[in-house]
C-alpha cells in the first residue's frame, strides 16, 4: 500500500527567486538525503515537484507543489515527525513560506 504525500507552498512575496529555486531543489533532494535509520538507505520511493503553471486559476495563491510516495505509513510517519533532514529543511522553509497545504492518501498499488 503506497502512501502519497502532497505538499503545496506559497512563498512570501519578498523571497528572492534564487532562494526559492535553491530551496525547491533541496526539497527534491530529500528523496536521496532522507535515510532509513535502520538501513541507512533512502526510503522515499519517488519525489517530484516544481513551480505551478496551471492555466485553471484554482491555485489559491499556491506557487509550488511536491509529491512524495512512501512504501508504508510508517515511512511517511518517520519522514513527517522524526527524519532529521526533513525537519531541518522544514525549519528553513518555515522562514520563507506564507502558506503550506498538505494532503496524504493511501492507494492500493
Amino acid at each position: 500500500m503506497a502512501v502519497t504525500h502532497i505538499v503545496l507552498f506559497k512563498f512570501k512575496s519578498a523571497v528572492p527567486s534564487d532562494v526559492i529555486s535553491d530551496l525547491c531543489a533541496q526539497v527534491i533532494l530529500l528523496k536521496d538525503n532522507c535515510l532509513n535509520p535502520s538501513t541507512n538507505k533512502p526510503y522515499i520511493k519517488s519525489f517530484v515537484g516544481g513551480q505551478d503553471h496551471s492555466p485553471e486559476g484554482l491555485q489559491d495563491g499556491m506557487t509550488h507543489g511536491f509529491v512524495a510516495v512512501f512504501e508504508t505509513l510508517q515511512d511517511r510517519d518517520y519522514y513527517v515527525s522524526t527524519d532529521p533532514v526533513h525537519l531541518a529543511l522544514g525549519k528553513k522553509l518555515g522562514e520563507v513560506l506564507e502558506k503550506v497545504q498538505v494532503i496524504d492518501f493511501t492507494s492500493s498499488d
